[in-house]
């Protein structure tokens, strides 16, 4: 770790020197330390003080979240209203076609018993008078 290196830059053309550096693996290990934590804090700042933040998933502004719940809502509300209004289409077409399932045949009921069950449903007037 503390071993001397020697970094020597020699220009090609005159064979000159340069520069020079004596290093060790210790202070190379801090040089690249401190730039990595430079970079991560510089980017740090970079997305959290500039507009850049808002492209990040996840992080947005409390308003935006709120019109995302709504238009959610809305969507939920559309999506049964064309459900039911096609359920609506689906049975007129059925009955316009005569595919109706639900034969309801009116003309076949005995109005003397439907009189006399709609009667049974009703509270007789003397049993009221008593209450």
């Amino acid at each position: 770790m503390r071993t001397q290196y020697r970094v020597v830059f020699i220009n090609d053309e005159s064979l000159e020197e340069v520069a020079s550096y004596r290093l060790t693996i210790q202070k190379l290990y801090v040089a690249f330390s401190t730039l990595f934590v430079v970079i991560v804090g510089l980017t740090i700042c970079l997305l959290l003080l500039t507009p850049l933040k808002y492209y990040i998933p996840g992080y947005g502004s409390n308003k935006t979240h709120l019109q995302m719940v709504k238009l959610k809502q809305n969507v939920d509300s559309l999506t049964d209203l064309v459900t039911a209004q096609q359920l609506y289409e689906s049975n007129m077409r059925n009955v316009i076609n005569g595919n109706n399932s639900n034969k309801r045949d009116t003309t076949m009921l005995n109005i003397k018993e439907a009189e006399k069950e709609q009667m049974k449903s009703i509270v007789p007037l003397q049993d009221i008078k008593k209450k």
